[in-house]
Parts: structure tokens; sequence; C-alpha cells
């Protein structure tokens, strides 16, 4: 029996028909050295508490609806047990300066008007309480879509020997996407546990998730995530070396 995905609906015939003959869509597999990535899950993208989209846009402009909140009940899991296994576990934080003048162009494209709701050490920004990063968490700030523009990040995964990229968050079809790009043509394994993001929009999430899945990463249950996180090895502590 053939898996229903969340992008079945979307496609058409022919899109079907190419997928079958074209070969897409094999899966990569998992590495051994994984990190796990929680992207913008901010509370100006999920709302303070779960809610419909449209009355969340009330208050945040970029708010994606209940299934950001259904996503961070999928991501608490994946978080315990990568803090289990010591894995490193990275955070994006994407919050801008009150004058704005660090979002460039972005202002004059996505942004609409005076946005409060993006500035830097505001509640809006925080990471969601359930998913709060801990001391020993990396946290990156980022001012474009992918996390590896203009940031240390790709130094922090090679200092820590990561061959495999375990992404959730926000958006689907934004810097999700941009950094899973980014990851493969980095030569990471990519893997998206399929409950585990979330966009405002349910065509580009369900659409981004199929191209992802086709070409760069796999997108997979979280379950199968839970089931290879469970059986890594506790990786030692990671301490600095002595200056």
């Amino acid at each position: 029996m053939t898996q229903t995905r969340i992008w079945d609906r979307f496609l058409t015939a022919r899109d079907q028909q190419v997928l079958a003959k074209a070969g897409y869509g094999k899966r990569g597999g998992f590495g051994t050295r994984p990190a796990l990535f929680i992207i913008d899950v901010q509370y100006n993208f999920c709302g303070d508490t779960p809610e419909d989209i449209l009355d969340g846009l009330k208050q945040y402009r970029t708010h994606c609806g209940r299934e950001a909140w259904d996503a961070i009940a999928h991501i608490e899991p994946l978080l315990h047990l990568a803090r289990e296994k010591n894995l490193p576990v990275f955070y994006t934080e994407s919050a801008r300066r009150s004058d704005m003048l660090d979002s460039g162009v972005q202002v004059g494209k996505n942004h609409r008007g005076t946005e409060k709701t993006v500035i830097e050490g505001t509640h809006a920004t925080e990471t969601v309480a359930p998913l709060a990063p801990r001391p020993q968490d990396i946290r990156i700030g980022k001012r474009k879509p992918s996390c590896f523009f203009g940031t240390i990040f790709m130094s922090h995964l090679n200092f820590l020997d990561i061959d495999t990229l375990i992404l959730t968050g926000c958006t689907t079809s934004g810097c999700l996407r941009a950094t899973a790009v980014d990851a493969y043509s980095y030569n990471f394994k990519v893997v998206i546990p399929e409950e585990c993001s979330f966009d405002r929009f349910e065509a580009s999430h369900a659409v981004n998730l199929f191209d992802l899945n086709c070409k760069y990463a796999d997108v997979i249950p979280t379950a199968e995530v839970e089931t290879y996180l469970k059986g890594l090895p506790v990786r030692a502590p990671f301490t600095a070396p002595a200056g």
C-alpha cells in the first residue's frame, strides 16, 4: 500500500507520473554524527498560544497558525532525545535592530510598515518556552533565510564534526528550505521530520516538503527520526580545548 504524503493532494497526475519515472525522492539516509537544528520557533511565528492563523495575524503578522504548536509538540521529544545523547543543538534567532537597517531589501519585500514584532530583545523574538535553549546550546542570530549566510554556523559544524542536520521549525518555504538547500550543497545529510516544520501557507508547506524530499533532504515521519536518535550511543560531553 502506498504511503499517503502531505503533498499528494497538490500534485497533478502528470507530476505523479514524472515522479515515478524520473526516480526522485530516494533516501539519502542518516549519518552517525547528527545535530538537531531548531529554526525560528519564536512567538512571532507561533503565537503566544495555539490559535487560528487569521486570529493570530491580529497580533503577529508572521503568525503561522495552530500548525506551529502542533509542530512544537513533535519537536519536544526530539529535543529531549538530543540532550540525552549529548548531541549538539542549534537555534536560529531571527530579530532586527529597532531601525530595521539590518533587514536590507527585506523591508521593501516582506515587511509591512513598522515591524514592532521583529525587534531583538523582545518577547516576540524569543524561542517558545517549551523549546527554550539551554546554556550549552548554540544560538545563531541571522538576518537572511539561510543560517549559513553571513554567520559562523559552518565553522561550528566543522568543529563539532557534524555529518547530519536534523532540521525543524519554520517556515518550510523560507528559512528551513534555504538552510536545507545550503546544507545539502555543503554535503551534509539533511533530514526533515515531517511533523516538525510549519508554514503560514498550506500549499507552500506541502509543495516545499515535496521538492526538498525529491532533491535535497529526507522528509520522513518524526517517529523514524526518534528511532534513529534512540539507537545512537551517548556522545561524550563536549569540552573546548585548553588554551
